[in-house]
């Protein structure tokens, strides 16, 4: 019976290198050479014995209880788990263009997104089926040798469970790392089970353990000179408190937009740049919308690990809401799904906010929603409801608002738009129809002259890319729109989401205390520009035309951007100084939180 390990050790390897070349098919920019194929499959088999030998425990458990039957059962079941994860890897690589990482762990934590998005996005049962008949077809040819009495095969089989036990903590994660500068290649070399696992130990990193440091005295220093002055340059024309509505949504591409080459899906928001102050150069300080919404709330660079929305002791932080709320603004965040997801309700509530959720919205003004939320456009109904009883109360509003449509499985109420429900580009362009509807209903509103709208994404809706960090794929639309108060203008410098707050707050004349580590844009050298932009793990910071990426091995990486828009790079030697500044950005963001300075009281 010992044969049934040597072969599902066979289908198990079998199906990776399948899986492999399925991410290879659908990969974009991946490099296609032989040299690099073949690294990738070599350093893939390697990381598959290593999970296979612990996967293949069960069998051996089984193989000892010397029940043929349940051995058949056991080997089934796990032909039809390594298909489903297989299959659930390359559509994961698909979305995302990675393998398994800390999303596929966060997705995983809120158990009903996940399964409610995989539901409304795909044919689950077609898929289902399809799966049970493959598994079906590799089992029955599996029990054709496994009964074959001519298949001598048991010390290769034992072998094969005590190599690899032998191997695995030898096994290094950076191995995958070596094989090619194309992150691609790197993301397909690796298992989809062991980076899973990985991401899952990894989720939380403190910033002092794994990343390049300087002494804290020194830190402290550097990091008081970066807190923003509240030092006014630019004013809003005639107005008193005016009302501010910061939407940020869903996963807006910059490249959607006709003014950085965009072709059609956005033609309310191309009309609405003409009418606007945009910022041609803002860039997103990571991947996920809780970076985004920690960036223009916080104003802080991200934070390895999870974001500081997700993270114990959060609250009464140095924020947005705060700063507005001490300036005697009622505050809201809106969110067209439920806030729990990713600890919104909480981060929010905790930071001056008053949460106003899926929830709070009434059952007979839905016309649609996903899983994530309600259609955009009933989300900006409650919008409007709740600036006017803001209005009606003669009180100065702040609104954070958070989109959902643009995300899959991008459905949205039918005869909107001239594209069919079901796409990311459908939605998109949903998205854009669901903004202007909303801003043509608040022009008429007696608040509306006196009301500031911020357009910002929460980050482009693909980050991955051939290099780590690829810089275009951070690239955000970003626009501020008050026709009675806000001049028509282009800023075309380097800025960041960070950079939101001290600069929002600066253009409105509205005094604050807070420790935002943005730059209000203009009161700020332009030789001080700077961006940062991020995943789980790596953290870059950019200035000029220079990339410094921070990775968990206390190291930093130096790079010269070549071409911002197909983030070509090459590697470079820099300042220390500007390795400093990187250092300083991040460390001291990880103090400042860690240490309890962030709280307000």
């Amino acid at each position: 019976m010992f044969r049934a390990i040597l072969i599902g050790f066979l289908s198990y390897i079998f199906l990776q290198i399948i899986t492999r070349i399925s991410m290879f098919l659908i990969a974009d920019s991946v490099s296609i050479s032989i040299l690099e194929i073949f690294k990738a499959l070599s350093i893939g088999f390697i990381y598959d014995v290593t999970v296979w030998s612990i996967l293949s425990l069960p069998l051996l458990i089984v193989i000892f209880l010397r029940r043929e039957w349940i051995l058949k059962i056991t080997l089934f079941i796990f032909d039809f788990l390594t298909i489903l994860i297989a299959v659930t890897q390359v559509m994961f690589f698909r979305e995302f263009g990675t393998n398994f990482n800390f999303i596929a762990v966060d997705y995983l934590i809120y158990t009903n997104e996940l399964l409610g998005n995989i539901w409304q996005s795909f044919n689950i049962p077609l898929i289902i089926i399809a799966i049970i008949i493959i598994t079906t077809l590799i089992y029955k040819f599996q029990c054709r040798y496994l009964n074959d009495s001519q298949f001598h095969f048991q010390n290769i089989a034992l072998l094969i469970i005590f190599i690899p036990l032998i191997l695995l903590p030898f096994v290094q994660s950076n191995w995958r790392e070596l094989i090619s500068d194309n992150r691609y290649n790197v993301e397909i070399s690796s298992n989809g089970v062991y980076e899973f696992v990985r991401a899952f130990k990894n989720n939380e990193l403190d910033y002092n353990t794994f990343y390049m440091t300087l002494p804290e005295d020194e830190i402290l220093n550097n990091i008081n000179k970066k807190i923003s002055k509240n030092d006014v340059s630019f004013n809003i024309e005639n107005a008193k408190k005016p009302n501010v509505i910061i939407i940020t949504v869903e996963s807006l591409n910059a490249d959607y937009l006709s003014i950085f080459g965009g072709s059609g899906l956005t033609p309310n928001l191309d009309k609405l740049v003409d009418k606007s102050y945009i910022f041609t150069r803002m860039y997103a300080t990571g991947t996920r919308t809780v970076r985004g919404l920690e960036a223009i709330t916080l104003s802080l660079p991200p934070t390895p690990g999870q974001s500081i929305v997700r993270r114990q002791n959060n609250d009464n932080l140095s924020s947005l809401g705060n700063a507005f709320k001490e300036n005697g603004y009622a505050c809201d965040f809106i969110y067209g799904g439920y806030g729990y997801f990713d600890n919104m309700n909480t981060f929010f509530e905790g930071n001056g906010y008053t949460v106003k959720d899926r929830t709070y919205i009434p059952d007979e003004e839905i016309i649609d929603e996903t899983i994530w939320g309600v259609a955009d456009e009933v989300l900006f109904t409650q919008v409007l409801k709740s600036m006017d009883e803001h209005f009606k109360n003669n009180e100065s509003a702040f609104e954070m608002v958070m989109t959902t449509s643009n995300h899959r499985p991008f459905t949205f109420p039918e005869d909107r738009i001239d594209l069919e429900p079901g796409t990311r580009n459908a939605a998109v362009k949903y998205t854009d129809w669901a903004i202007n509807d909303f801003l043509e209903r608040a022009a008429s509103k007696s608040w509306f002259d006196n009301t500031i709208f911020v357009i910002v994404a929460d980050h482009q809706a693909l980050a991955a890319g051939k290099t780590d960090l690829p810089i275009n794929r951070y690239h955000i639309p970003c626009l501020i729109y008050a026709p009675k108060l806000i001049n028509v203008g282009k800023c075309d410098r380097l800025i960041s989401q960070t950079d939101i707050a001290p600069t929002l707050l600066n253009m409105l004349n509205l005094p604050y205390n807070e420790k935002f580590l943005g730059h209000d844009i203009f009161s700020t050298a332009e030789n001080e520009d700077r961006a940062f932009i991020s995943t789980y793990q790596l953290l870059g910071y950019v200035k000029n035309d220079n990339l410094i990426i921070l990775s968990p091995n206390k190291s930093a990486t130096t790079y010269h951007i070549d071409d911002w828009n197909n983030a070509d790079y090459t590697l470079s030697n820099v300042d220390d100084n500007l390795i400093k500044e990187a250092v300083t950005y991040y460390q001291g963001a990880a103090y400042l939180f860690k240490s309890g300075n962030l709280k307000i009281r």
